[in-house]
């Protein structure tokens, strides 16, 4: 069976990866190899950090087996067949704390589901609906995006194209969940995102995919631009031949306004540390580098506290930060200096 796999993913994934080694690369060699170094610690500390939720999931959710929850677990193998995922993860549910999501994860080689109990709940009566949320989730795996996910963080902090690959994942998901269901279940899957639990049942879905008119505008378009989640409403049309016919174009003048907006998470500000890192193994910390930039358009004068002083130069010298003109010998005797 042709995995569902949406249109823009793949070459945003080729993007993104060229970015991200060229990065990763550049900091290898500014850091002198010192990087290879910090990363085995980091790992270890993400480890201890992801342990603490797999520990928690252990810890308090309910596993599902042939004896805990068995209709459950007969949809997870029923998904499994249907979306040709190669191995059996765990999976569990939880209490949501009236939080409407189900959500993949995984630790090392180890990969598990997660389905809070409210979601589970808002279709129990409507086993179509929740073959397509086990379906969405199925699909994360099945693309290996954890695994994607920390190597290709330089890139995706970027403007337009974090949040583009964020969006194309999510529609590439929502076509595994469609291979489990039929295309009007998966509709109500995600208007239980929309209105929640009761409501969905009874949701006018013709009314729902008209309010598509509206995100043709500017601001529609520019929020959707620099979010990592498309409209409900796109997707609720997207897993409808029919339905995706219909939906509109984004207003062109947001990509210039998007183009302004980096996709920032806390691996993104890591990577960013990372970079001042390496900056200031190569002697550039940002004080330095803006003090150059300052005096880079005068081509007779340097600025340098560094020592390497050349006979003629003019040098910013003192208290008071004066210019004077470096004549040979010792840097710390003043008659070596003329104001």
């Amino acid at each position: 069976m042709e995995k569902p796999v949406y249109r823009n993913e793949r070459p945003l994934l080729f993007i993104a990866f060229v970015i991200s080694t060229a990065f990763w690369g550049a900091l290898v060699w500014f850091t002198h190899g010192g990087l290879l170094v910090i990363l085995p610690i980091m790992f270890v500390l993400y480890l201890f950090g992801q342990s603490a939720l797999i520990c928690h999931l252990k810890g308090a959710g309910a596993l599902i087996s042939d004896s805990q929850y068995p209709d459950i677990q007969q949809r997870v193998r029923f998904c499994r067949e249907r979306t040709g995922l190669k191995y059996d993860p765990k999976v569990y549910v939880m209490n949501g704390n009236g939080v409407f999501n189900a959500f993949a994860t995984g630790f090392l080689r180890k990969k598990y589901i997660v389905l809070l109990s409210e979601i589970i709940d808002g279709v129990e009566d409507k086993p179509d609906a929740m073959n397509f949320i086990i379906g969405h989730e199925m699909g994360h795996l099945d693309r290996k995006h954890l695994l994607y996910a920390t190597y290709l963080a330089p890139a995706l902090c970027l403007p337009l194209l974090g949040a583009a690959y964020s969006r194309a994942r999510e529609y590439t998901c929502d076509g595994y969940g469609t291979l489990c269901c039929t295309p009007e279940a998966a509709q109500q899957g995600l208007a239980l995102l929309a209105v929640g639990p009761r409501r969905f049942k009874t949701i006018n879905m013709t009314e729902y995919l008209s309010q598509m008119r509206d995100t043709s505008g500017f601001r529609m378009s520019f929020h959707e631009l620099i979010a990592g989640y498309p409209w409900l409403i796109k997707r609720c049309a997207r897993v409808s031949p029919e339905a995706a016919l219909n939906i509109p174009r984004r207003n062109l003048f947001a990509y210039l306004f998007a183009a302004c907006i980096p996709r920032l998470n806390i691996l993104s500000l890591i990577i960013i540390y990372f970079f001042f890192i390496a900056m200031a193994m190569k002697g550039k910390m940002p004080g330095e580098m803006l003090m150059q930039g300052l005096y880079a358009h005068q081509p007779h004068y340097q600025q340098s506290n560094m020592g390497n002083y050349e006979v003629g130069k003019k040098y910013m010298r003192g208290d008071d930060q004066h210019l004077e003109t470096y004549l040979g010998g010792d840097p710390n005797d003043e008659t070596s200096w003329e104001k």
